[in-house]
């Protein structure tokens, strides 16, 4: 094996290894010696696969597989984004961007004093104008109750601060 794939071999089983929680000590470094075979060996035993020590066609498409499989394990997801330049969105609409903003609010809830509950219902509603109101005063953003780009932002920025931290998941 070239310098190159022996390096990108040992970072995969190292990414598998750390998270399947198997303790081996692998150091990339390019060089397919003692501590690189010992690593395919152990990997060759977890899958089933003959353990061997050397990475022929079998070992790696199942060492590529796994490791798509722990990357995508280890993502945070993918994103969505639908707000969009120009988009405002404000009293009296009904949508699922309303929904999404409502979410992110009755989330926010728990990490402000004082925040109004509100209904996750998709109409931006009086209830829902108000928390936006406060949520924008919080922020120093200007209290318009309407969600523009400067709103979502922040909204957005503090909803992927605070939703998925355990101080604050209620």
């Amino acid at each position: 094996m070239k310098k190159d794939s022996v390096y990108e071999l040992q970072n995969m089983l190292r990414k598998i290894f750390s998270a399947e929680k198997i303790n081996v000590m692998l150091t990339p470094d390019g060089i397919y010696g003692d501590e690189t075979e010992r690593a395919v060996k152990i990997f060759q035993k977890q899958h089933g696969i003959n353990p061997t020590g050397i990475t022929d066609q079998t070992t790696w498409d199942a060492i590529v597989k796994e490791y798509k499989d722990v990357m995508e394990q280890c993502s945070a997801g993918e994103g969505i984004y639908p707000f969009y330049a120009g988009c405002c969105c404000n009293s009296g609409e009904r949508s699922d961007l309303v929904y999404i903003i409502q979410v992110m609010l009755t989330a926010l809830g728990v990490v402000y004093d004082d925040f109004p509950e509100i209904e996750i219902n998709g109409t931006f509603d009086e209830p829902t104008e108000q928390a936006v109101k406060i949520f924008q005063r919080i922020n120093r953003l200007s209290e318009t109750g309407t969600v523009d780009i400067r709103t979502w932002n922040a909204l957005a920025k503090s909803y992927n601060s605070f939703a998925n931290n355990p101080c604050y998941i209620s």
